[in-house]
């Protein structure tokens, strides 16, 4: 298996930073929450509160999401090229959690006319230059845009796992507000990581997206099993490593963990 070459014949540009590092007088970092007591429950106001301070303009920068690294933009070419096999014509796209903006700039750059939002409250600091004029501060239970703005296809990656049971509970209400059709999205389920809250099997994703009328792509199984994919970032070659996809999850489509990457249509 070798990888698409829109990918492997893409102009990779040298690592580059999008904010300079916030000094600790004027923006000290907040201090983390304890993730375990926030997990899979509904959050207090002020405990919604301290979860939006400590993902504000040290979030970004700190998770190197600020940073166009070559591996991190191999990934988003990825995602580009995967989310257009898999629905074709993707229309207007909506990033929900676009931190810096990375693949809101990769699908622009693509030719998509693609926006974002984050509920980062200096996401006008942060962000990449290019992208700075399609992004909005929101939330996936109040996204900042609506059916006028003609969203064909929402991704997300990343970012679900972040976000509190009960504000989920609002999301299928905005995608059907918003009119989308398509939604490709990566949902983590490991408790490692930094403010993973709701981690809930693949079912309990299905059902949510269920609400708003969207059932699984068929064939992202047998699709995947042909495709390499960006594994990692070889330092000593300055190049990225590709692996076959690893065919974990239920459904058989996850990226990295359970329930992984999934591809969602809306029923019609």
């Amino acid at each position: 298996m070798t990888p698409p070459s829109e990918i492997l014949e893409a102009e990779i540009p040298p690592a580059r930073s999008a904010a300079a590092p916030f000094p600790e007088t004027e923006h000290p970092e907040p201090e983390s929450p304890d993730w375990d007591r926030l997990r899979n429950r509904p959050l207090s106001l002020e405990e919604k509160r301290r979860l939006r301070e400590f993902y504000g303009a040290h979030y970004p920068v700190k998770s190197n999401y600020t940073n166009l690294h070559p591996f991190n933009r191999v990934i988003s070419l990825f995602r580009v090229w995967i989310t257009h096999r898999v629905f074709g014509e993707l229309g207007k796209v909506l990033d929900a959690g676009c931190s810096a903006g990375g693949e809101v700039l990769a699908f622009r750059q693509a030719g998509v006319d693609a926006w974002g939002f984050d509920l980062c409250p200096e996401l006008k600091d942060v962000c990449f230059d290019p992208v700075r004029p399609y992004l909005r501060i929101g939330s996936v239970d109040h996204i900042p845009f609506s059916r006028e703005d003609g969203f064909t296809t929402l991704i997300s990656y990343d970012v679900l796992e972040h976000v509190p049971v009960d504000e989920l509970e609002g999301f299928p209400r905005e995608l059907e507000r918003l009119g989308v059709r398509n939604i490709s999205c990566v949902i983590a389920k490991d408790t490692i990581s930094e403010g993973h809250i709701t981690i809930q099997e693949t079912s309990w994703w299905l059902e949510l997206f269920g609400r708003a009328g969207f059932e699984l792509v068929p064939g992202i199984p047998e699709l995947f099993a042909t495709l390499p994919v960006p594994d990692r970032w070889e330092e000593s070659e300055r190049a990225v490593r590709f692996a076959p996809y690893p065919m974990t999850g239920v459904p058989r489509n996850g990226w990295n963990t359970v329930p992984g990457h999934l591809f969602l249509r809306k029923r019609s």
